[in-house]
């Protein structure tokens, strides 16, 4: 996982936006935010996630979305 995040944030370096492609939320970004927490092992994520600053601020522009951040606070609570 830390280098599957290490070239992704290489790539995201690349474009200073501030998300993984332009300056507008595309399919990518929102799927970044579900890899980074598809994993139960949260812990090891964020090990791996470490010195990846980029995709750090790429999840945190998706997470406090108006539309996303709304869905994750009302939507039903699930095992997946």
């Amino acid at each position: 996982m830390k280098k599957t995040f290490a070239a992704f944030e290489k790539q995201a370096n690349k474009d200073k936006a501030g998300y993984w492609v332009g300056s507008s939320l595309s399919l990518f970004d929102i799927q970044l935010y579900n890899l980074i927490h598809l994993f139960d092992d949260q812990q090891s994520v964020q090990k791996a996630l470490e010195g990846c600053s980029a995709l750090k601020a790429i999840h945190d522009k998706v997470e406090q979305t108006p539309a996303i951040k709304k869905w994750l606070n009302e939507r039903p609570k699930t095992m997946f």
